[in-house]
């Protein structure tokens, strides 16, 4: 068997081996892999574990400290959103390339509130952003990033919405404009 223990976010293109299953552990459930592409992001400060299913089959199933009660199986196209607080697992489908673009080096985001476009803008960049009016955390917006800089990013974000930012010292600072 192949175990993968998981807390953060990866991308897996796994080959069919009968042999040697592969399973990837969340905090919150396995995944069973039966030969497939598939993303898992399962931050530890995230409220909710989200499962982008891209090629193939996957399945879910409950682990020691697991919400799930049942297996769930994913079908190509599909995503499982786990909400941990309420303990409800949701599985829609979706466009698999908004949620795994990152492993090209891309940010694709539609109708997403600048509190979770600066999640993603921090964890690519490796910076520190802090709000200065959380009102703006509300603003919403949609757009797709390859290879700009940090600073490139943001200055688009800042033509998009109605924002200021300013790097101080090590972090950057957004306000209100």
């Amino acid at each position: 068997m192949r175990e993968i223990f998981l807390e953060g976010e990866a991308w897996f293109d796994a080959s069919t081996n009968k042999k040697r299953p592969l399973i990837v552990h969340t905090p919150y459930y396995d995944i069973n892999v039966t030969g497939t592409q598939f993303n898992v992001k399962a931050y530890k400060e995230d409220n909710e574990i989200v499962t982008t299913l891209e090629e193939g089959e996957i399945i879910l199933s409950p682990s020691a400290n697991t919400i799930l009660e049942e297996n769930v199986t994913m079908k190509s196209g599909e995503q499982a959103i786990l909400n941990k607080e309420s303990k409800n697992l949701n599985i829609k489908t979706v466009n698999p390339r908004w949620y795994t673009a990152w492993k090209d080096n891309k940010l694709i985001f539609m109708n997403m509130t600048l509190e979770k476009l600066i999640i993603l803008i921090e964890r690519k960049y490796g910076v520190d952003i802090v709000v200065k009016d959380p009102g703006i955390l509300n603003y919403h917006c949609d757009g797709t990033f390859k290879n700009e800089t940090i600073i490139e990013v943001l200055e688009i974000i800042k033509k998009t919405l109605p924002i200021n930012y300013e790097i101080v010292g090590q972090q950057i600072e957004i306000t209100a404009n």
